[in-house]
């Protein structure tokens, strides 16, 4: 992203009232770029997983996740299967005491149900009839919903975020730090460094947390744990489990079900 331009993408950002939700479907694969909106957003799929990457964190959501992201924030989508995307676009008026910057969040049954009811509504719905109800229940259930703490922070240098983006598309390749030094055009100990400096993490602790997440994020999505240990790059679900409790703090069942 560093040197990117984020484009203006108006979609529902100029709707007539504060809260406006837009579905779309997109294909495995399909890429939206680097962009900004004048509203807040709350992205989520009914089916499907996409990535959302920011100069500071990338996110892999399930269906069983969120993420909402406040306005005039550059953010690219990547998706990684056939999605069903929903979006609220929320007007910054009405997101004032709203989170500030982007949480991940579980999304309830009742999130669910809001949003699709807002969909059959008109884009101009009656403020003072069903459609402004659902509206206001959006906007507080919006400010009640449960962080979590499934990010994975991105470096900035161009050649630590090479390395990130490549396993961000596939965490199963398992070069060495070597390796990827000389594919980034770096040494060992520049790259090391450069992750620890700009992500909080040593490198393989970086792609464990990757790993972990992608993993959480393709069994919220109905794989088994031993096909996701094989997915993310491990050789047995037990190795995999442990990692996972090791960097999440619970087991992968566990923290299935919490989503």
């Amino acid at each position: 992203m560093p040197g990117s331009r984020p484009i203006y993408r108006p979609n529902m950002d100029d709707a007539p009232r504060p809260v406006a939700v837009m579905a779309s479907r997109r294909t495995a694969g399909e890429h939206i770029q680097l962009h900004i909106h004048r509203r807040a957003q709350f992205l989520h799929t009914s089916s499907g997983i996409l990535r959302v990457e920011t100069e500071q964190a990338a996110w892999i959501l399930p269906p069983a996740r969120a993420l909402w992201l406040p306005s005039e924030w550059p953010h690219s989508i990547t998706m990684r299967s056939q999605v069903e995307m929903r979006a609220l676009y929320v007007d910054p008026t009405a997101a004032m005491s709203l989170p500030q910057q982007p949480v991940l969040v579980e999304i309830s049954g009742l999130m669910r149900e809001l949003i699709l009811a807002l969909l059959h509504e008109p884009v101009d719905f009656d403020e003072n009839g069903r459609g402004g109800i659902i509206a206001r229940l959006i906007l507080t259930e919006l400010a009640r919903l449960e962080e979590r703490r499934f990010d994975v922070p991105m470096p900035r240098d161009a050649r630590a975020l090479r390395v990130a983006r490549a396993l961000l598309d596939d965490c199963s390749i398992d070069h060495d730090l070597d390796r990827w030094a000389d594919e980034a055009g770096a040494s060992r100990r520049t790259l090391a460094r450069i992750f620890r400096a700009e992500t909080g993490l040593g490198f393989a602790e970086w792609r464990a947390r990757l790993r972990a997440v992608d993993g959480l994020a393709r069994l919220a999505d109905g794989a088994s744990v031993a096909e996701t240990a094989t997915a993310v790059g491990y050789a047995s679900a037990s190795a995999f489990s442990a990692m996972v409790h090791r960097i999440l703090g619970g087991p992968p069942r566990r923290l299935r079900r919490a989503g």
